[in-house]
C-alpha cells in the first residue's frame, strides 16, 4: 500500500494518541495541509490502513516502572557447534521458542544467519535477568552467550510499553 502525506500525517498522530477523536485529527490535518479535511475522511482512510494491515490493532502502553519492573536486561546467544548449519538452526528454534514463552521476554529476533538470538528481558529483580541467562549458558548448544543489565530507556519506552508481562491477567481472545 502506497502511503501519501495525509496518511503519514494520521499515523503519526495516532502514535501520539492512539484514543485522539477524529475531528482533532482532522482538524491538525487541514492546518498541515492547508485544506479543509472532514473527520469522515480520516475514518475512511483509517479503515483503509487497517484493512490493509498498516495499523495492525491499538493498544494501551503501559509505564513497565509502574508495575514494579524496573530492571532492563539485554541477553545474546549464539547457538553452534553442530556438524550441519541445519541443525544449529533447529536448535536456535527451540531455545528461541522457550524465549518467547516467557513473559517478561518482550522481544525476541534472530541474526540473519539464524543461529544468534538476541532478547530484551524486563524484571522486577535482577535475578529474574539473571535467572533466564544462566538457564541458556547451561544449555550446550549455546557457544557464546552475553547479558547486559540497562538503565531506562531514554527513546523506544513506548515499544516497551506495549509488552510489559501482566502474569495474573488471564487472555481473552475474543476482546
Amino acid at each position: 500500500m502506497k502511503l501519501d502525506e495525509k496518511d503519514l500525517h494520521i499515523l503519526s498522530l495516532l502514535l501520539k494518541n492512539g484514543r485522539a477523536k477524529y475531528t482533532l485529527i482532522a482538524r491538525s490535518l487541514s492546518k498541515a495541509m492547508s485544506e479543509s479535511v472532514p473527520d469522515t475522511t480520516v475514518l475512511f482512510r483509517i479503515r483503509k490502513l487497517k484493512k490493509s494491515g498498516v495499523i495492525k490493532r491499538f493498544t494501551a502502553s503501559l509505564d513497565p516502572e509502574a508495575l514494579g519492573y524496573t530492571v532492563y536486561g539485554v541477553i545474546l546467544a549464539e547457538i553452534g557447534g553442530h556438524i550441519l548449519h541445519d541443525i544449529s538452526v533447529e536448535h536456535t528454534r527451540k531455545i528461541k521458542a522457550d524465549f518467547e514463552s516467557r513473559s517478561n521476554v518482550i522481544f525476541v529476533a534472530l541474526d540473519q544467519n539464524e543461529t544468534g538470538i538476541f532478547a530484551l528481558v524486563l524484571g522486577r529483580q535482577t535475578s529474574d535477568v539473571e535467572d533466564i541467562f544462566n538457564s541458556l549458558k547451561d544449555n550446550p548448544d549455546v557457544v557464546d552467550a552475553k547479558m547486559w543489565l540497562l538503565r531506562p530507556p531514554t527513546k523506544g519506552d513506548s515499544l516497551i510499553g506495549t509488552a510489559v508481562p501482566l502474569d495474573k491477567v488471564e487472555a481473552v481472545s475474543d476482546v
